[in-house]
């Protein structure tokens, strides 16, 4: 399934919504107001799929993604010398996600098969993406994908 996600140019507060190929919007991305790093809630209809919470005092970005009130996932950004690399160890395994992170193409690997493509928008005013999904829980892949735009952000306002 295509999913496009559209980051707004000012993000003090983002809410947005991720709509489908035929531009529906599908799932909402509800960020929390006035926290201590990244806190956003994913949820689909009124139902909250799931939580994010950014990991402080860290020195590479660290997450963890809560189902309900039990840690489901953990995200970490690592320190590689000839590519980008963030590891998640969650519920689904060890995933990957590995390519040119900084210039928004990457892809979302499981035991080694692609199970998610994210590409940026060319020629747009804001970061706008694609993202490919060939995985059953579409959900936790846009979770990675809300995570990875925000370790970009901290990386853009960093240099």
């Amino acid at each position: 399934m295509r999913y496009y996600m559209k980051s707004k140019f000012f993000k003090l507060k983002e809410d947005f919504w991720i709509k489908n190929d035929q531009k529906e919007e599908v799932y909402f991305v509800d960020n929390k107001f006035l926290t201590m790093g990244l806190q956003f809630d994913i949820s689909k209809g009124n139902e909250i799929l799931y939580y994010v919470k950014e990991k402080l005092l860290t020195f590479m970005s660290k997450y963890e993604i809560f189902e309900q009130d039990k840690v489901i996932a953990k995200v970490k950004q690592k320190v590689t010398i000839f590519r980008e690399k963030i590891e998640v160890e969650s519920k689904y395994g060890n995933l990957e996600i590995v390519g040119s992170i900084f210039d928004y193409n990457y892809k979302i690997y499981q035991n080694k098969k692609e199970i998610a493509h994210v590409a940026k928008e060319f020629f747009s005013f804001t970061d706008n993406y694609y993202i490919d999904i060939n995985f059953e829980d579409e959900a936790f892949i846009l979770c990675l994908v809300v995570i990875v735009d925000n370790i970009i952000d901290k990386n853009n306002s960093a240099s």
